[in-house]
């Protein structure tokens, strides 16, 4: 049984093949007849002053199909309701970069926009060709049940979809942050006294002194300070009147520096 079903499988995969050249044919001649949706519409604007689009355009011209994805990516963070861009990508997710999962994920989408589009039955066509392209990829000996296999499917390409659009928008949010949080670091670092210096007479306790001595570390601030030793934030003047000497502000304490708690 095991046998018989997964020949069957094949055999489709086979006839569907054999048919590939016609469907194509049949997709470029619709492309260059009604575009990337009905004949002089495009659900989501006009596709030709996307400057996303074009590029996307030129890079297939130049046979560079994963810049050519990424720009209609791009198309498509600028105007979700493009159509004209998804149904580019499963084109190239399907026939240049052999991502069948990503291709269906966008031939639904683009049916999903343009449910009216001249291109429904071609569409529906090429989404049945992904699967059993996804198929044919399994081992030979595995049972596949066509409805879960599209199921994972779906959720294997709508989990790719939301995990890249969030990635573009944590390093697009934080990607200025990092670098100037980095910068800081670097000049801190640069900064610090080296390790072994002499340290300033005027700025060294008074040894016959009962003043305590505090190290800095993570988190501490003059008012944090203030309140451990004295109960009150309000006293955070004291310890900065006694340590002028050696912070260059109220707010610049540097991890390991030793200040005086009078």
């Amino acid at each position: 049984m095991e046998n018989a079903s997964i020949n069957d499988k094949l055999l489709r995969l086979k006839c569907l093949c054999a048919q590939g050249s016609v469907l194509i044919g049949m997709g470029a001649i619709l492309l260059v007849s009604g575009g990337c949706g009905r004949i002089g519409t495009s659900i989501g604007g006009n596709p030709d002053q996307n400057p996303f689009v074009q590029k996307a355009r030129k890079a297939e011209q130049q046979r560079d199909y994963q810049a050519a994805a990424g720009f209609y990516q791009r198309a498509l963070e600028t105007d979700p309701r493009l159509a004209c861009a998804h149904w580019e990508l499963g084109v190239l997710c399907d026939e240049k970069l052999g991502d069948p999962v990503t291709a269906i994920y966008h031939y639904r989408q683009f049916l999903e926009l343009d449910p009216q589009t001249d291109k429904r039955q071609l569409a529906e066509d090429f989404i049945e060709r992904a699967k059993l392209s996804m198929v044919s990829k399994l081992p030979q000996t595995a049972v596949v049940d066509p409805a879960e296999l599209s199921r994972l499917q779906n959720e294997n390409a709508t989990l790719a979809q939301e995990n890249a659009a969030l990635r573009a928008r944590v390093a697009e949010s934080q990607g200025k942050a990092v670098v100037a949080s980095a910068a800081a670091t670097v000049t801190a670092v640069a900064t610090e006294p080296a390790t072994g210096a002499p340290v300033n007479a005027a700025a060294a306790p008074d040894e016959s002194s009962k003043a305590r001595t505090h190290i800095v570390q993570k988190g501490d601030t003059l008012q944090a300070l203030a309140l451990k030793y004295y109960g009150t934030r309000s006293a955070w003047d004291k310890i900065y009147a006694v340590n002028r000497n050696v912070l260059a502000s109220k707010d610049q304490l540097r991890i390991g520096q030793q200040l005086l708690i009078p």
